[in-house]
């Protein structure tokens, strides 16, 4: 199972704790004219530079404030929500520890992969997330039974997406055989292989449109569209290109053709963008 960000869901609207102060005051008001037409009295005068707005709306504020406090901690106490040290605290209950310079977002997603996946089995699975908990590891694919029955290699990128060092390499080896290994698994650690697709094509744009920003643009979202994909299906890619200030497109190729793209599962894909 592969967790994104955009999976998870949103904080839910929580009217009791988003009041404005005038919202919180304009309660009050409401409140005090219903008391005095059933007492038979006229209603206070609640405008600004009176009494009771002298009174009650400096309490508005700071109820105000100690709603969005309370919001606040009601957040921390769910992993899919909590940051900072309150997220250490959700992954400490969990077994994990954060990596250092591993920030909120990706400490947040290995621990909900952590929770979504039965570990200690000694499947591939199991040793992508024992990798993971590794300091410099970004990311891990393990593919089974690639060289023998027994054999389980595992394909690594550092904390920026990109491939780890051969030296890096051994030294996750070298960790995981002495601390997590399965008895009788021939484990092999790798950097993972790029893959590299190359984007080209023509875009009819309106006047003043920035190429370079689109093209990073187009860049990024073929990216984020072939996250947890094994193909890039041309029509898809096209539709990508479709932004504000792009009126249509001409001529595009992935990789000099017009065809689909095969992704290698263990592979890093790096996307080149050509606007001819």
């Amino acid at each position: 199972m592969t967790i994104k960000l955009s999976d998870l869901p949103a904080l839910p609207y929580m009217p009791i704790l988003e009041e404005a102060p005038e919202e919180i005051y304009q309660r009050w008001v409401n409140r005090a004219i219903a008391l005095a037409l059933e007492r038979g009295l006229p209603p206070p005068p609640t405008g600004e530079g009176e009494y009771f707005y002298d009174l009650w709306y400096p309490l508005a504020l700071e109820l105000a404030e100690q709603q969005s406090l309370w919001t606040y901690g009601f957040v921390q106490g769910f992993p899919i929500w909590a940051d900072s040290e309150y997220l250490d605290g959700h992954g400490w209950a969990a077994g994990l520890i954060r990596k250092e310079g591993e920030s909120d977002d990706t400490f947040r997603l290995r621990m909900l992969e952590r929770a979504a996946t039965e570990i200690g089995s000694g499947r591939r699975k199991d040793y992508e997330t024992w990798a993971m908990e590794m300091a410099g590891v970004g990311g891990a694919i393990a593919r089974e039974k690639e060289r023998h029955d027994n054999s389980v290699d595992l394909y690594l990128t550092n904390l920026d997406g990109q491939p780890i060092t051969e030296e890096f390499a051994e030294t996750v080896k070298a960790w995981m055989w002495e601390e997590r290994r399965i008895a009788g698994h021939d484990l092999l650690v790798h950097p993972a292989p790029v893959f590299n697709v190359r984007l080209e094509t023509r875009l009819l744009t309106s006047n003043g449109t920035d190429l370079e920003v689109l093209a990073e643009t187009i860049r990024q979202r073929v990216l984020d569209y072939a996250s947890g994909r094994s193909k890039l299906i041309y029509n898809y890619v096209a539709a990508l290109l479709l932004l504000p200030g792009v009126d249509d497109y001409e001529s595009l190729t992935l990789n000099g053709d017009m065809e689909d793209i095969v992704l290698p599962l263990s592979s890093v894909l790096r996307v080149e963008v050509v606007l001819i």
